[in-house]
């Protein structure tokens, strides 16, 4: 019996150290192998959340060095240039016709205003109606029959002898009356009310506009000026 009770120690000794120094649990380490980052991979735009797209925009303009845009080429200031005065609409889209097959892009518009209609030819300051109608007669005799007293003038101080869009004659008319003994004078005559102008945007610099171009009928003397638009008329 003592026997067996010494066999049990023995046994149950070398059980123990067997299991401290032989049969060991394995560590962590030695059970997993050590977890390792893969390396970063290249992602895709698409695949970038949005707030990491601004962090990298924000990281790049902050490296890369400042570069400031061409400026852009803006459009060309425009000078608008009015042609006219036109006494009829049909004169002035006769004119803008002529205008756009020169390549401009015209637009008309009427307003109140003067329109000069030609050469008056008058004998101004005569003293009396007699002495009106003593001259009528002297006109008269040479041929001019369309002269008349202005009416509203006074005493029939001014004898009208016509109007014309030509000069030369106008000046033949004032020499007639001249050669009578009278004394005429010639000015511009103009009428107040509706006028029609034709406005033009030019770029700059401004090319004059060539008037020629108006001038359909030749024996017709067209009187026209070249202005800047009234303030806001420029498309």
């Amino acid at each position: 019996m003592r026997t067996l009770c010494l066999l049990l120690l023995l046994v149950n000794a070398l059980f123990f150290g067997w299991a401290q120094l032989i049969d060991v649990n394995a560590t962590d380490l030695q059970q997993r192998p050590t977890a390792s980052n893969p390396p970063a991979r290249i992602m895709l735009a698409r695949e970038v959340p949005a707030g990491g797209i601004t962090e990298l925009a924000e990281a790049a303009t902050t490296s890369a060095p400042s570069v400031t845009p061409a400026p852009q080429p803006g459009k060309p200031p425009v000078i608008c240039t009015s042609v006219g005065p036109f006494a009829e609409s049909t004169e002035a889209a006769t004119a803008e016709a002529a205008l756009r097959k020169a390549g401009f892009q015209p637009r008309q518009r009427m307003v109140q205003g003067e329109m000069w209609v030609g050469y008056w030819v008058s004998v101004q300051g005569l003293p009396s109606r007699q002495a009106a109608n003593d001259a009528l007669q002297l006109l008269a005799d040479k041929g001019m029959t369309d002269v008349y007293v202005l009416p509203g003038s006074e005493a029939g101080s001014v004898l009208s002898l016509g109007v014309f869009t030509d000069n030369q004659r106008a000046q033949r008319r004032a020499d007639e009356a001249r050669s009578v003994g009278l004394n005429p004078r010639i000015d511009d005559r103009k009428r107040s009310g509706s006028v029609y102008w034709v406005d033009v945007d030019q770029p700059e610099p401004v090319e004059p506009i060539d008037t020629s171009i108006f001038q359909s009928d030749p024996g017709k003397i067209m009187r026209l000026e070249l202005r800047g638009c009234p303030a806001g008329i420029v498309d």
